[in-house]
């Protein structure tokens, strides 16, 4: 080895040791094992407050699945958002939506303020929610408003082509909501729920999302099933938060809801902000 070929080899040993110093804390905190327990104790948390709310149709208890359906965080808000998502069904047919997610108290850091939001998904107006034993909401209103899709083609034989017609399905539409102006929203790739193979009375069907990073703010609702002795695809749109929203296909405008009421809403959307308070880090 030369010595202006040493000399070269140690420059390029000296670069690569000060990449390697320079990226280790950026991977170091990457992944923070502190803050993952505690996210898991928020998940338990959340998954704790849903199960202690009984949704009713009627008289008939609804039942919560037993995993939710997306843990969440939003970092384009300032407030360290985040939260979970959970499903009620009837009979295997998503029937109410909900979200419980939580902000850090700015004026009190070892405490966070959770929220309580959910959306019936029900074609009726007798929808209930109870807390030990107190009421919370009554719907009043008709869920969601199912329209069929003439436009799309059959549902097709197998599970996995649904699947493939659905993801199409909802690739035709966009969605955009009012924060600062108006922003687009992104349809998350995978459905937020898969309805069950054999679920009563469809043949088929999914919700998918349009999301602020993973935060659902939108629902696209597809079910397939018999229609005047044919199998056709039907869909109906739901907000999923209190922002103004629109859905487009290509140019022509096909739903819309308005800014809601800062922090409450009754109806079929129901949101209660800062419904409680709790630790920053919650007990185990």
């Amino acid at each position: 080895m030369t010595a202006r070929s040493g000399h070269l080899v140690f420059v390029k040993a000296v670069l690569l040791s000060a990449l390697l110093v320079c990226s280790a804390p950026a991977q170091e905190a990457a992944i923070d094992p502190a803050d993952a327990a505690v996210r898991d104790k928020w998940q338990a948390s959340y998954k704790a407050i849903a199960d202690s709310i009984t949704m009713q149709h009627g008289k008939l208890p609804l039942k919560l699945l037993d995993q939710p359906l997306r843990f969440y965080t939003n970092p384009v808000r300032t407030n360290d958002q985040h939260g979970a998502i959970f499903l009620w069904t009837e009979q295997g047919r998503p029937a109410v939506i909900g979200s419980i997610w939580s902000a850090m108290n700015g004026q009190n850091l070892a405490t966070r303020f959770v929220t309580h939001e959910w959306h019936s998904l029900l074609a009726d107006r007798d929808v209930t929610a109870t807390r030990d034993d107190r009421p919370l909401w009554t719907s009043g209103e008709v869920g969601i408003a199912w329209e069929p899709l003439g436009s799309a083609p059959p549902p097709a034989e197998s599970r996995p082509a649904r699947l493939v017609q659905m993801r199409s399905i909802a690739r035709r539409y966009s969605a955009t909501i009012q924060i600062e102006g108006e922003s687009d929203l992104r349809l998350m790739p995978q459905p937020l729920f898969r309805y069950a193979e054999g679920t009563a009375s469809v043949i088929d069907g999914a919700i998918f999302d349009f999301a602020m990073t993973t935060d659902p703010e939108l629902l696209l609702l597809l079910e397939a099933r018999e229609t005047s002795g044919k199998p056709a695809w039907h869909i109906a749109f739901a907000r999923f938060g209190n922002k103004g929203m629109t859905v487009k296909e290509g140019d022509r405008t096909v739903w819309s809801c308005e800014q809601g009421s800062p922090g409450i809403s009754d109806g079929k959307y129901y949101l209660r902000w800062r419904a409680e308070e709790m630790s920053a880090v919650p007990a185990p």
